[in-house]
């Protein structure tokens, strides 16, 4: 395959790439790259409304003490 550098640089890349993937990219040559898609990590928090609220749900139990720790730090 192909591609064109466009007037920005940039470099289009095959179907299976999504807007958002990263890629560690590494000379494989004198005028060669190699593009290695590197996985997004599962995300530890998600976000969800309850009561009118939005949350943070997380696997993680955190207690009334460490947020009142996490407080006193704050400025």
């Amino acid at each position: 395959m192909i591609v064109t550098v466009d007037e920005k640089r940039r470099v289009p890349l095959p179907q299976p790439a999504q807007p958002g993937d990263a890629f560690d990219i590494s000379p494989a040559g004198p005028t060669a790259f190699m593009l290695t898609l590197l996985e997004r990590p599962a995300p530890a928090v998600r976000l969800q409304r309850k009561d009118g609220y939005l949350v943070a749900i997380t696997d993680r139990v955190i207690t009334a003490a460490m947020t009142r720790r996490a407080l006193d730090e704050f400025p």
